[in-house]
């Protein structure tokens, strides 16, 4: 039975396919024909009326800038004349002049010259002696502004109950700051005339002069309820204004939500903009007639071929279920199997990604760790140093075996940092800082690090946000990757640096920051690249490509912790024989810090006569740092632990600083500290250590902070800034 059907079938699907093509195609073309013919139509007709509505929006807007214009001219030649008065003129006189520089000016309806308090000195026509609400906040504004150039407010009804609206401009004083301004009150009702005497709109049209920000000054014909409203959310503003000066946009009137043909044009060099807008209905009226015998005719055209569609649909249908049955289940399989592919495929990389994470969580442990044992051991050595030079009694050889002492420490010193950094164990001190003035100071630093072989180049960013981060630690960021760079270029080359802002969207993987602003710096060279497996592995630490002797494997690895401590992330563009470009990543600040440019200076005067309870379980530490500060001159008591400096304190033993580690067993140091807080409120708390967890000092009142190893002026400083702090706390 089936194999004699199937011919039958076969064919009459293959007959049926033809038909339905060419009805198909039949319909297609009706409607193309049709679709076709209206949106030509209409395309004319709008395209006619938005180049009219565009030339007269060309012309308003001339007309509008000329008239604001003559007003800033006016403003301008007052702040002039009142700079320039005589001592001996009279307020008449320049009220008088005022008068005269408003005649033959119908735009402006009074201008007013105010001190920094508010108050009138000189006006037009009189009036209030005081400036409105709107004055004062504009006076407010270029007060706070000095450089701000002519500001112009948002409408308001002045005291005779018309609308006006503001142009202010600063007066500024010899030395630069504002000391009033001049405030000119627009007649809007004037715009109002000029655009209902040079448009002949059909009827719902409507000339609008708005600032840029959307906000509604004057409209012909007026409807009082728009003045003051704001358009900002209207296509004009988001499409046009956002990115050009002039333009033409079909949209939803805000007022009576009908559709409107607008064009819009900008005032150049005023926040001011001219609008025109003709509802769309009127002018397709015709359109839509033509529109709907077009239609007509093409639903019965569509209605034929429908029905036949229909007629021979029904022999095939049978046919056709069974097609589309076959390819369903062909796609539920294909879909399951990509599905499978994708899952697969995700497991793997997070598997690489966990690997790798642990792995270098596991490097980071192990390295923080080493590096604050070490830091303790560099802490004793240091210390001991600088008390046998303090002593003076060795001989020439001596000295100069001391000094080399010191210098390999210092050298472990900075290795231990570059572990810190890598491991984010790294006690950072963050602010905001302009990455702009760390370049500019590091100039000639980093052409005597680049040698005469490697040129550079500096594309610093106007307008570059503040970074939070540690500026000791971006500076050397920004030096070794400058070495590197100059490392990969033996036989010379260029390097540029740059700085930049940039916004990150969402983050794709766990490890990458969060989603907000950031500032860049940017490395780049024109040196040898690097191979895909040198850049897999750049970031470990003592991984180094230099030859013996040449590099220790951390710059990347200091750059990379960080940039990961500060909040931030770093970028390796590299190409094999082109060159590298690491960029940097760093939050950016949310307040700008203000910083002296000299740091106030500590005098002898008070020292010695304050007495330092040392607090530190490392017995060397412990002892070197005590010895450090008697050669300083303090008196000092020694602590094993928390619990023993909590006894000394409770012993009413005067204490005038307390000096402790911060990770030490049983209790920390940010715990002591709030122990003794409690216990003696106001006292001085200065804590050391060469490795501190981010969460044990979130606290930024608990106290100082000095980093191991450290030297003897620096522990001096900490020291006697925090005395100066407490003694002046009871006066504050």
């Amino acid at each position: 039975m089936r194999k004699t059907l199937w011919p039958f079938w076969q064919s009459s699907l293959s007959v049926s396919r033809s038909l339905q093509i060419v009805a198909a195609a039949m319909l297609l073309l009706v409607a193309g024909v049709t679709v076709h013919q209206l949106i030509t139509l209409r395309r004319s007709i709008v395209s006619d009326t938005t180049q009219q509505m565009a030339r007269l929006d060309l012309v308003l807007a001339s007309q509008t800038g000329r008239a604001v214009e003559a007003v800033d001219l006016i403003i301008r030649s007052v702040i002039d004349t009142y700079q320039s008065q005589d001592a001996t003129g009279t307020a008449a006189d320049l009220n008088s002049l005022l008068r005269r520089r408003l005649d033959g000016v119908p735009q402006l309806a009074d201008v007013q010259v105010a001190d920094a308090s508010g108050r009138v000195e000189y006006a037009a026509h009189g009036g209030e002696r005081t400036l409105p609400p709107m004055g004062l906040t504009a006076l407010a504004y270029h007060i706070a502004n000095p450089k701000a150039g002519l500001r112009i407010s948002p409408p308001f009804r002045g005291a005779d109950g018309k609308w006006t609206a503001l142009l202010t401009h600063g007066i500024a004083a010899p030395d630069g700051k504002n000391i009033g301004i001049v405030a000119a009150y627009l007649n809007l009702a004037y715009f109002e005339d000029v655009f209902s005497a040079g448009v002949d709109l059909s009827e719902n049209g409507s000339v609008i002069l708005h600032l840029r920000d959307g906000t509604v000054l004057a409209r012909s014909p007026h409807v009082d309820a728009a003045i003051g409203t704001s358009f900002s959310n209207t296509p004009p503003f988001k499409d046009v204004l956002a990115h050009s000066i002039a333009g033409t946009v079909l949209m939803e009137s805000p007022i009576d939500g009908s559709i409107r043909v607008t064009a819009i044009r900008a005032l150049p060099g005023y926040p001011l903009a001219v609008m025109i807008s003709v509802e769309e209905r009127r002018l397709l009226q015709d359109w839509r007639r033509q529109a709907w015998i077009f239609c007509v005719g093409a639903i019965l055209v569509t209605v034929m071929i429908v029905g036949l569609l229909l007629l021979l649909s029904r022999r095939s249908l049978l046919v056709e279920s069974l097609l589309k049955e076959t390819s369903r289940a062909k796609d539920v399989a294909e879909r399951s199997h990509q599905q499978a592919l994708q899952e697969m495929a995700d497991r793997e990389r997070a598997e690489a990604a966990l690997r790798q994470a642990q792995r270098i969580e596991a490097v980071g442990q192990l390295t923080g760790g080493v590096a604050h044992d070490f830091n303790n051991l560099l802490t004793v050595i240091i210390g001991n140093v600088d008390l046998l030079q303090a002593a003076g009694s060795q001989d020439e050889r001596s000295r100069y075996r001391l000094a080399a002492t010191r210098a390999a420490a210092e050298k472990g010193a900075t290795l231990t940092s570059h572990l810190l950094a890598f491991a984010r164990r790294q006690p950072l001190l963050p602010r905001a800082v302009d990455l702009n003035g760390v370049v500019d100071a590091m100039r000639d630093l980093l052409q005597s690090a680049l040698g005469r072989r490697v040129q550079m180049e500096f594309h610093l960013a106007d307008d570059l946000w503040q970074a939070m981060v540690d500026p000791t630690q971006i500076e050397l960021v920004i030096l070794n990757l400058a070495i590197n760079a100059r490392d990969a270029m033996p036989n010379g080359g260029l390097v540029t640096i740059e700085t930049g802002n940039h916004h990150r969207g969402p983050s794709t993987r766990a490890e990458e920051p969060g989603e907000g602003d950031y500032v860049a710096v940017t490395v780049r060279d024109t040196g040898v690249g690097m191979s895909p497996g040198v850049l897999a592995r750049a970031f470990e630490p003592f991984f180094t490509t230099k030859g013996p002797g040449a590099g220790s494997g951390l710059g990347l690895s200091q750059v990379f912790g960080t940039a990961r401590q500060s909040g931030g992330d770093v970028h390796i563009d590299t190409v094999v024989g082109k060159g590298t470009s690491v960029s940097v990543f760093l939050p950016r600040a949310t307040v700008t810090v203000e910083r002296h440019a000299t740091q106030p200076t500590i005098t002898d005067a008070g020292r010695g006569a304050a007495t330092v309870l040392v607090v530190d379980d490392d017995d060397a530490v412990r002892a070197t740092t005590a010895d450090v500060l008697n050669g300083l001159g303090y008196t000092v008591q020694q602590a094993a632990d928390g619990p023993s400096a909590l006894e000394i304190l409770c012993q009413s033993v005067v204490i005038d600083a307390v000096l402790t580690d911060v990770v030490m067993p049983g209790m920390s140091g940010p715990e002591l500290a709030r122990r003794v807080m409690s216990l003696r409120p106001g006292l001085p708390i200065i804590f050391i250590s060469g490795y501190a967890e981010p969460e044990g000092l979130s606290n930024e009142s608990l106290g100082r902070l000095v980093r191991k190893p450290f030297r003897a002026s620096e522990l001096r400083e900490e020291i006697e800034e925090a005395l100066d702090q407490a003694r002046a706390a009871p006066a504050a």
